[in-house]
């Protein structure tokens, strides 16, 4: 039976995950480089691996609240069709493995609402959102100038 592995971590108290095909690493918050006039969302630049990324508050951009960062704090790396971002997020809690059954698709409507979710997963005391790190990129604003300073700081 086919199954879907899903990185799971924690938003304001919600449970979302990502499929594990997107996530390159899961990282400890380390020092970020705050970029001048960029979106709120955006935390800065980050050194992973070698490579500048972008480092994203996942709570701002799905609840309008800026994250606090803790111990518990994680940076799951994600590549997406564009660039590599890294996605804070309170927790990263586990990897599940996750059959296809038990994901519903999103119906239309829910979709224009929040175009990054592309699922949900139904477990029996659990509910997780799946988050296509493509579309939840791809959504923001300003994912062009998010882009532009990327490059820019690498030269």
């Amino acid at each position: 039976m086919e199954s879907q592995k899903l990185v799971i971590f924690e938003a304001n108290g919600e449970e979302y995950g990502i499929p594990v095909e997107y996530v390159i690493s899961i990282e400890k918050m380390a020092s970020v480089t705050a970029l001048p006039e960029m979106e709120d969302y955006v935390k800065g630049l980050m050194k992973v691996r070698g490579e500048l990324i972008p480092v994203l508050d996942v709570k701002k951009i799905l609840f309008s609240k800026l994250m606090e960062v803790s111990d518990k704090t994680r940076l799951i790396v994600v590549q997406t069709s564009d660039l590599s971002v890294g996605l804070l997020v309170e927790d990263a809690k586990e990897i599940l493995d996750v059959s296809q059954e038990s994901i519903k698709d999103f119906n239309g409507l829910a979709l224009q609402s929040s175009p990054y979710i592309s699922g949900m997963v139904n477990l029996e005391n659990r509910l997780i959102a799946i988050i296509k790190p493509d579309n939840l990129v791809n959504s923001l604003e300003k994912i062009q100038q998010i882009k532009g300073a990327v490059e820019a700081a690498a030269l």
